[in-house]
């Protein structure tokens, strides 16, 4: 998987919610929401950076 999938998945992953009950194996909570996102931690950890350029992206966008 190359960069520019694992930024697809993280972004597209980032905007759906487990829910309270929490994630599953191989999932982490998503920095900065609050325990409300569930991402996998796989394409989280090979490629952090494409998470927080879409997080400060999207925060910038809502300004």
């Amino acid at each position: 998987m190359d960069k520019k999938d694992v930024s697809a998945k993280v972004g597209l992953v980032a905007q759906s919610s487990s829910g309270p009950s929490g994630g599953t194996a191989g999932n982490m909570v998503a920095p900065g929401s609050g325990g409300s996102v569930h991402i996998p931690r796989d394409a989280f950890e090979a490629n952090s950076k494409a998470y927080f350029d879409n997080l400060h992206a999207k925060d910038k966008a809502n300004k």
